[in-house]
């Protein structure tokens, strides 16, 4: 696997990223596409410094700055590898549009499109559109049949886009998780609320518990114009 990463990771000296970050996205995206897994041996600072004809410090930064967001294990006379599964796997859930962007580079190559000219479109479109766009939010109501659900249900298709998803908390654990894992808010019963805060992907989400008349005043500033 060292061998791998470095004939994989290149550099390009005339690009506006800095070097480090260059390498620390291109470490990141091979990790999300599974090409390094968990436990995978990274080549050292110094080999793949010298593959890449850079500064050892500059290996060492990007190793420490990955090692900080979990996704590297560095340990003294065990050298640097991928950090364990259950890292992995949640970084692979908070971030997962790296498989999208690769068919989006796929895609552009097939249709001979230049990429460069793509990224630079979709930054004009950022500029231009990117902070006026407004984002509807998802709203998953888990294991809410009471009849004040069913109000805050129809307030929320009533006053906004949204996209709105049920389930059960009893279901099969996997349509479980990848409900969660779409919704920014989460709607459910004061009696489910530990329950629901203790399943895999609620971390910073906003979850709302009808019975709580704190939750449910804020469940009516969410829906506002």
């Amino acid at each position: 696997m060292t061998a791998k990463v470095v004939d994989l990771i290149t550099i390009d000296q005339q690009s506006p990223l800095p070097i480090n970050i260059q390498i620390k996205e291109q470490i990141k995206f091979l990790i999300a596409n599974e090409v390094l897994s968990a436990g995978d041996d990274l080549p050292s600072t110094n080999l793949l410094a010298d593959n890449l004809q850079i500064n050892r410090n500059t290996i060492q930064w990007v190793y420490s700055q990955l090692k900080e967001e979990g996704l590297l294990l560095i340990q003294k006379g065990r050298g640097t590898r991928i950090a364990d599964v259950a890292k992995i796997e949640d970084f692979k859930r908070n971030h997962p549009y790296y498989p999208f962007v690769q068919e989006m580079m796929t895609r552009s190559s097939e249709s001979s499109y230049n990429p460069e000219n793509l990224l630079l479109a979709g930054f004009a479109y950022l500029q231009l559109y990117g902070k006026s766009v407004k984002i509807h939010p998802t709203y998953l109501f888990i294991e809410c049949k009471v009849q004040s659900c069913y109000f805050y249900l129809d307030e929320v298709i009533k006053h906004t886009s949204a996209e709105i998803l049920t389930i059960d908390i009893d279901a099969p654990e996997d349509q479980l998780s990848a409900s969660v894992r779409r919704a920014d808010v989460i709607v459910t019963t004061t009696e489910r609320s530990d329950r629901v805060r203790n399943l895999l992907g609620t971390a910073g989400k906003t979850i709302i518990t009808v019975g709580d008349p704190n939750d449910v005043s804020l469940l009516l500033r969410l829906i506002q114009p």
